[in-house]
């Protein structure tokens, strides 16, 4: 029996990722992913330059929805209204809903298990991106709106992202119901909002 290059492909993707969730990046083997997929090692690498590309391969849609979180952040765009807009609340916990129902296994990779591959400091690395972005970010609201205050030290804005992971965190390793995982991230979200908006003093 013959398999389509696309199913043998879809195949290896969701074996090594069953190793990588039962060892760690660092643990699993390419022969081991081979064996349970059924191919050679050598025909894995038709697919795959290495074990690295099939992380981030494996990754990559939450890595798109998290950078998308970043790049989402952009003052031309948005207005102060933002910081108490329910509307604009209600979307964020429901994308944070979204990000971890859909990728609660490749969260665990990413944030648990990445030890060894190249997003071993994906962690810190999108920590500073986010700090660099939300700091641009607040320049271009100053400038919209001269009265606000936007000297709020970078280490607050790191801490901030730290405080995310921590959220992301919690949520991939407890089993948190639908509907108490909605009322948790929602009192993050006006939480956070609102302290946002009493460090930037923000007349609505």
């Amino acid at each position: 029996m013959q398999f389509l290059k696309g199913d043998i492909q879809e195949r290896i993707l969701k074996v090594a990722e069953e190793v990588f969730l039962e060892k760690g990046y660092k643990d699993a083997s390419m022969r081991e992913i081979a064996s349970r997929a059924g191919v050679t090692v050598s025909n894995i690498y038709h697919y795959f330059t290495n074990k690295d590309e099939i992380f981030r391969t494996i990754l990559k849609p939450v890595l798109n929805d998290l950078y998308a979180m970043i790049y989402n952040h952009d003052a031309d765009q948005m207005t102060i209204d933002v910081f108490m807009d329910s509307d604009y609340q209600k979307t964020s916990v429901r994308e944070y809903i979204r990000l971890v129902s859909e990728h609660r296994d490749r969260l665990r990779l990413l944030l648990f298990q990445a030890q060894g591959s190249v997003l071993e400091n994906f962690r810190s690395e999108y920590t500073d991106l986010m700090t660099r972005t939300i700091s641009v970010f607040f320049q271009g609201m100053k400038q919209k709106y001269p009265h606000i205050n936007i000297a709020i030290t970078n280490f607050f804005i790191h801490l901030n992202t730290v405080w995310l992971f921590a959220l992301l965190e919690e949520l991939v390793l407890h089993p948190v119901k639908k509907e108490e995982m909605e009322k948790f991230i929602a009192e993050y979200i006006v939480f956070e909002t609102a302290g946002w908006k009493e460090l930037m003093k923000a007349q609505l």
